[in-house]
């Protein structure tokens, strides 16, 4: 090849590196629905969608005929492989009744153990500890400026505030590095940007095992669940999918902040009336929602005003965040565009582990 010839293809490998942030997400987005579409096969119906109008999603997705999680769903089995070991005790995976009201209800038992002004303080102190160790790492304290992801940064926070939340005591180095990466595997599996890891998820899994044999938990765990589930299910609630959504609603929340300077004023300032804060809070999410998938399979006929024929909608409601920029009305920020399998019926659990 010419040295003309290296120097135009040279230019062209750096110009599309360097264009990579503005194409690489959209297509893997997009490629992700898509994979979503077609596990879901013919049977999916998007809710909102073309059968399910805006207007009546809520009323269908909170339908009593429409709380199926898991039995008879393919896409199920994918997320089942994502959220593996334990997907068969996580809480938005467990099917209605005395198992799931055990663990709901163990669930809402721990995160009511804290008040408002104790949830602060923790959330403080253990933000305050990560950013001094990244002002260690950086050449010690009083340097203003770091180069991090947002998600990246949040994760150990919300490591240990969990682990404080169900052990009530601080989370110690090692065991919060073993939350993070089983954390950060799952969430990059569900994102469709890495493969999973099963080895560093089945070290969090074992030190949960021993120390609910040695030292459990304040508050007693859900008793339907073996030893070995009472594990899954703390490692599957609160340091996965707390720890991950958690640390994206901030890097999201953070984000919002830095590019609204007048917002960060009024905040900063101290001078704001009683639940700006919550406002903001509730404004990033409707920008930023924090989960792509919640999908219901139908147990029962779903009646509809709107449509007296349309008696069966065997199917399950999803709603995603926005990929395609269009929005719907009086939601702004997010598209909701994604299919959910129909199902027939149950048929026999064939799940990837």
């Amino acid at each position: 090849m010419s040295r003309v010839g290296r120097t135009a293809t040279g230019a062209a490998a750096v110009a599309l590196t360097a264009s990579l942030p503005y194409w690489l997400p959209r297509l893997v987005i997009a490629l992700r629905v898509r994979l979503f579409a077609r596990v879901n096969g013919e049977e999916g119906i998007p809710a909102p969608g073309r059968e399910v109008p805006v207007e009546e999603f809520k009323q269908v997705y909170g339908h009593p005929a429409a709380n199926g999680r898991s039995r008879g769903a393919a896409l199920s089995d994918l997320f089942w492989y994502w959220l593996s070991p334990g997907p068969e005790v996580h809480q938005e995976h467990l099917e209605p009744g005395p198992r799931y009201d055990d663990v709901a209800r163990t669930t809402r038992q721990i995160l009511a153990g804290l008040s408002r002004e104790r949830w602060s303080e923790l959330v403080g102190r253990c933000t305050r500890r990560v950013l001094d160790e990244l002002d260690e790492q950086t050449g010690g304290y009083g340097a203003r400026e770091h180069r991090v992801r947002l998600r990246d940064l949040m994760m150990p926070v919300w490591a240990e505030v969990y682990y404080e939340v169900v052990f009530r005591e601080p989370c110690p180095r090692h065991v919060r590095d073993l939350i993070v990466g089983n954390a950060n595997d799952v969430v990059s599996a569900l994102k469709c940007t890495s493969l999973r890891h099963m080895d560093r998820r089945n070290r969090l899994t074992a030190y949960l095992r021993e120390r609910l044999a040695s030292d459990p938990p304040p508050v007693p765990l859900p008793s339907l669940l073996s030893r070995r589930e009472q594990a899954y299910y703390l490692q599957g609630t609160f340091f996965n999918t707390a720890v991950v959504q958690t640390s994206e609603a901030m890097a999201h929340l953070l984000l919002a902040l830095a590019t609204h300077q007048s917002v960060q004023d009024r905040l900063l300032s101290g001078e704001e009336e009683d639940g700006y804060l919550d406002h903001v809070i509730n404004e990033t999410l409707q920008h930023f929602p924090l989960f792509g998938v919640a999908h219901r399979i139908t147990i029962d006929e779903i009646p509809r005003a709107a449509d007296p024929r349309y008696r069966r909608a065997r199917s399950c409601c999803s709603t995603t965040p926005s990929i395609s920029g269009r929005e719907p009305p009086g939601r702004s920020g997010s598209t909701p565009a994604a299919g959910c399998p129909r199902t027939p019926g149950p048929r026999p659990s064939s799940r990837s582990a």
